[in-house]
């Protein structure tokens, strides 16, 4: 056994301090890439056996106090660090899901993560927001004129523009249900959270106003019990 280990590792270890072909004998050797990837693997197994030994040592040094803990030897460190890692993943996974559920569209891939698409609400003027906003609402009452009055049953619907409901710094812009344009006080649309802490919204009598993130919250609260 101790001979077979011995055979198997000396090839590797042999591979891994080869420097370069001599004497123009030809060598197989890994591609800068290919090496890359093997250093990062090779760091994060060494980070992997590490943390679980130091797991391992802290685990038993609770155990003398707390002696409910079962002894908890390497192996199980092993698996304990393991499933505590996919879980952490998981949670990571969900949160990077909600975040692209509200606030679809904002979110672009770089490299391994994601960063805030160019042209954002930063790169938008006061004016050029309510611009877009009042262009929708044209479209809005339009809709409303040939359908006696009532407001859209959601956005993207048949009759009106699809690129009308997309906020330039991301994402949708929200359409109240059940509220008539034309008359009244209550919200019929507002900009959605890419735009940031202040927001501009259509009310039903066709005024367009800002207002910050905590009275629209309160006002959206009010109208929602009515």
């Amino acid at each position: 056994m101790a001979f077979s280990r011995s055979a198997f590792l000396i090839p590797l270890l042999w591979l891994a301090t080869l420097a370069q072909a001599s004497a123009g004998m030809t060598v197989i050797t890994l591609t800068d890439i290919a090496r890359a990837r093997l250093d990062a693997l090779s760091f994060f197994l060494f980070a992997y056996l590490v943390i679980s030994w130091l797991v391992k040592l802290l685990w038993n040094y609770l155990g003398k106090t707390f002696t409910i803990l079962p002894k908890l030897d390497y192996r199980r460190a092993l698996g304990l660090v393991f499933l505590s890692g996919l879980m952490f993943y998981v949670v990571l996974t969900m949160i990077s899901g909600a975040r692209e559920l509200l606030t679809p569209g904002a979110w672009e891939k770089q490299g391994v993560g994601y960063r805030n698409r160019e042209g954002g609400v930063a790169g938008l003027t006061k004016e050029e927001r309510r611009s877009a906003l009042r262009e929708l609402q044209d479209a809005i009452w339009g809709y409303a004129k040939q359908h006696d009055g009532k407001s859209p049953p959601g956005p993207l619907v048949e009759g009106i523009a699809p690129e009308l409901w997309r906020f330039r710094g991301g994402g949708l812009y929200c359409l109240m249900p059940d509220v008539r344009p034309g008359g009244g006080r209550e919200v019929l649309v507002y900009e959605p959270s890419t735009a940031g802490g202040r927001r501009f919204v259509l009310l039903a009598d066709g005024n367009i106003e800002d207002r910050d993130e905590g009275t629209l919250k309160d006002d959206l609260e009010v109208q929602t019990k009515q």
